[in-house]
């Protein structure tokens, strides 16, 4: 039995999920809760859980605030059979299956439940599934397999043969064999009609299907004529009416040609009257014109005479202003000087001090500069890491790991000396009474003294074992060359020596930061440079004798003074520029009185001129009579084209267009459709003319028969093997009960995969039930109830991997483990991948974890993700 792929809709916290299961080992890894132990119970409840089951199981499976119904699809082979079975519980249930191969089959419902438990129980051990799945938390216990009649047949064939059959079994498997294989199944002339029924009902339902779709196009041809018939009669209407509107139209054009010319006379005297109109108000404005200008003219000569006696009374306080101005300025340049003089001497004396601080600052500064040089050098020059030491040290255990398996896998040779004759193997001397066991990884010498030398050299070990260990020491080899050294050691003492210097410039370079703080460092060089420029000489103590504090009051009480007369300076340059302002305004204000009064003369003197050459031109009389005349001609105008507009809206000109133009698309449309219509009828006709042709009618009568023949031959051979196969079932169920169980081959199975975990030592005694009593390892005793947890579920998960590998492959199933070895260190969890991959290379194994890393170095493995 072989899983292929299994699809959970809807289930616990899984929306939609497919996860595709290889022929060998499966890892299926994901974070908790996203699902992955739910794979597990799908698995067990599309076998166990009919659709309709109410179970709290079946219920838990539903998600949590959804109304939807769980759904799995499980892809799968067993035997001869490939099968997809479907299963949806609680909100609209349903049971499907496919069977895909030998015979294509589909059922459902109750049927396709029993049908599918039928085929497992033909094709499976069903207690053998049971006893290969490992739920979450059953780790530690031992798997039922007393009952497993797949283990008790593989157990045989590793054994002595039970006894043969009596001459009564020999018939009833004669007569057996021809209704079934020794498998079970179909053969002979049963098989051949149950191959037969289902292509014959399947041409049945195809010609019955063709013959309703004959049935079909009679249909759709009568009533494509009919569609044609009437296309005709409305196309013929749809031309008449377009004739119609056509005429219709036409009549109305000359309506419309009167209505333009009637309405362009009138556009003509509106624009003459508003020419007229046009005339008459630039008359009138021209006049009001005049007359304000001759105010202006009054108005500004008034203005220019108080504008002139301002201006010479601004001129006069400008003068004094200025001679008050010097006066402040000469004072402020006097105390500016002096407050010079005192601001020098004390910026060369705060320089000077600043000058020792900054020599002390740099001086540690550079200190710490030197030592994270010298650790930088050191760090530069060796290249290997506490993280390369790290990477070293795995690939050395990787190698060991490697070695290790080879050596598990290898040949074992168990001595005991049993005289007093020396006996000495590869150099080691075997005590008396005590057994030495050694593995043949090369040649092994076995010297008994003075009576014989044996060389044993070792077989072909595994090409992948041999390829794991060639492959960890290449990885070591190239790491080794990469970082430049020898060993493991050497790696490990410059590692520390780099890590010190890398301490080391840690501390120079926090002290640093301490030291620079928030400066630049090439700022505190340059800052040094200025200070020494500005305290000067050291030598020349000139002008240094009163104290920091006493010049700091000295430059306090200049700058005092400075600002003082600043302000006096200000003040007078304040009002000075006042009072000039004002004058400024007052000489603007005058020329600008000054040329309003001549701008004002000049408009009125324009204005007059141009008012006396218009009326030479036109009176004022004869402009308002023009207007008078062309408002009458106006009048008249617009009479005539209402007059025109009322004949033509009164024939409804846009009716009669909306009519053509849907005459016009009518015609189209309905020619359009009776083309249509016409190729559906030839169609349609020539299709019914080759199905007539084909003879359906007749093929259908004789399907009938056909199908109704093959029915009730295969019915009747039916009834024949299920006599037969019930004969057969219960002669056997007698002898199976009288056949020994065969522990031995069990037991060896168990200890071949259980010494790449504990070594060569390692033997566990097996009971009838075949289950594991105790472990020994190097001659100790333990029960299996007294072990520690982590090999308890080591032992119980080796014996079910065992019976994978004893069972045949056909007539397997697939050992799933849910979060299993959780139990087991890192060095036994290596070890575990290795028997795993070798199971996987003929037993299908499926494995969900939600830490994949602890089962990454199992070979041939294909990881899938969910989550």
């Amino acid at each position: 039995m072989r899983l292929h792929s299994i699809r959970l809709i809807d289930y616990r916290a899984i929306s939609d999920a497919t996860v595709d299961f290889s022929s060998g080992v499966t890892i299926v890894e994901g974070p908790n809760e996203v699902g992955k132990s739910s794979i597990h119970q799908a698995i067990t409840q599309l076998r166990e859980d009919k659709d309709s089951s109410r179970k709290a199981s079946v219920k838990d499976t539903q998600p949590v605030g959804s109304d939807v119904g769980p759904q799995v699809e499980l892809h799968l082979s067993t035997g001869d059979y490939e099968l997809r079975y479907s299963k949806r519980w609680i909100k609209q249930p349903f049971t499907e299956l496919s069977i895909l191969n030998p015979v294509p089959q589909q059922l459902s419902g109750s049927e396709a439940h029993e049908r599918f438990l039928a085929i497992l129980d033909e094709t499976v051990d069903v207690d053998l599934l049971d006893a290969l799945d490992v739920a979450q938390g059953r780790s530690l216990d031992q798997a039922s397999l007393a009952e497993i009649k797949a283990l008790h047949g593989a157990l045989g064939e590793a054994g002595e043969e039970p006894a043969d059959h009596d001459a009564f079994l020999d018939r009833v498997e004669t007569e057996y064999l021809r209704f079934f294989t020794a498998k079970g199944k179909e053969t002979g002339e049963l098989r051949r009609l149950t191959e037969e029924l289902p292509g014959a009902e399947e041409q049945h339902r195809e010609l019955k299907a063709r013959s309703a779709d004959m049935d079909g196009l009679v249909d759709r041809h009568a009533r494509a004529a009919e569609r044609l018939t009437n296309g005709r009669n409305q196309l013929a209407s749809a031309v008449t009416e377009r004739e119609e509107a056509e005429q219709a139209v036409q009549s109305v054009s000359g309506l419309k040609t009167e209505l333009d010319r009637a309405l362009e006379r009138a556009g003509v005297a509106q624009r003459e009257r508003q020419r007229a109109e046009e005339a008459r108000d630039r008359r009138q404005a021209l006049i009001t014109e005049v007359t304000a200008a001759e105010e202006s003219v009054k108005t500004a000569d008034d203005a220019l005479k108080t504008v002139t006696t301002a201006q010479q009374e601004e001129d006069s306080s400008l003068a004094e202003a200025q001679k008050g101005l010097e006066a402040k300025q000469a004072a402020l340049l006097t105390a500016q000087v002096e407050a010079k003089t005192a601001a020098a001497d004390l910026a060369r004396a705060r320089a000077r001090r600043e000058v020792d601080t900054l020599r002390k600052r740099l001086a540690d500064i550079r200190d710490q500069e030197r030592r994270a040089a010298e650790a930088k050098a050191t760090i530069g020059s060796i290249t290997v890491t506490a993280k390369d030491v790290e990477k070293l040290g795995g690939l050395f255990t990787e190698l060991r790991i490697a070695q290790n398996a080879k050596t598990a896998a290898a040949a074992q040779i168990v001595a005991r000396r049993l005289g007093d004759t020396a006996v000495s193997i590869d150099g080691t001397d075997v005590p008396k009474g005590s057994a030495e066991e050694f593995a043949v990884t090369s040649d092994l010498q076995i010297l008994i003294d003075s009576v014989v030398d044996i060389t044993v050299r070792p077989g072909q070990s595994p090409a992948e074992l041999d390829r794991a260990v060639d492959s960890a020491q290449t990885l070591l080899d190239a790491e080794l060359d990469r970082l430049g050294v020898t060993s493991l050691e050497q790696a490990r003492e410059r590692s520390e020596v780099r890590t010190d210097a890398e301490s080391v410039l840690a501390e120079a370079s926090s002290t640093l930061r301490v030291l620079i703080g928030d400066d630049d460092r090439d700022g505190l060089d340059a800052a040094l440079t200025r200070a020494e420029h500005v305290a000067g000489d050291p030598a020349d103590t000139s002008g240094t004798a009163a104290s920091i504090d006493d010049l700091e009051a000295l430059v306090e009480s200049t700058s005092a003074a400075v600002d003082d007369a600043t302000a006096q300076v200000e003040t007078a340059r304040t009002a000075l520029e006042r009072i000039r302002t004002d004058r400024d305004e007052a000489r603007v204000a005058a020329v600008r009185a000054q040329s309003t009064r001549e701008q004002a003369a000049t408009t009125l003197q324009n204005l007059s001129t141009r008012l006396s050459m218009d009326r030479e031109a036109n009176s004022d009389e004869s402009l308002d009579e023009a207007l008078t005349a062309a408002t009458a001609t106006l009048t008249q105008a617009e009479d005539e084209a209402a007059a025109a507009r009322s004949a033509y809206e009164a024939a409804d000109p846009e009716t009669l267009e909306m009519r053509l133009q849907n005459a016009l698309q009518l015609v189209d449309s309905k020619q359009k459709q009776q083309e249509k219509d016409r190729q559906e009828v030839d169609q349609l006709a020539a299709l019914i003319d080759d199905r007539a042709a084909e003879g359906i009618y007749d093929k259908l009568k004789a399907a009938e028969q056909n199908v109704e023949s093959i029915r009730s031959k295969q019915a009747r051979m039916q009834r024949q093997a299920n006599a037969i196969r019930l004969l057969r079932d219960t002669v056997l169920a007698h002898k199976e009960e009288a056949q020994r169980r065969y522990v031995a081959p069990f037991k060896e199975a168990i200890e071949k995969l259980g010494r790449v975990i504990f070594g060569q030592g390692l033997s566990v005694e097996i009971s009838e039930n075949l289950e594991i009593v105790s472990r020994t390892l190097d001659g100790r005793t333990v029960a299996f109830d007294a072990l520690s947890g982590g090999t308890k579920e080591q032992l119980a998960l080796i014996g079910r991997l065992a019976v994978a590998t004893l069972v045949d492959a056909e007539a397997g199933a697939p050992v799933i483990l849910d979060d299993a070895f959780g139990f087991s260190d890192e060095q036994r969890l290596a070890a575990l991948n290795v028997i795993l991959g070798n199971v996987g290379r003929t037993a299908q194994v499926i494995l969900l974890t939600c830490q994949p890393d602890r089962f990454a170095s199992i070979g041939g493995a294909e990881t899938v993700s969910l989550g």
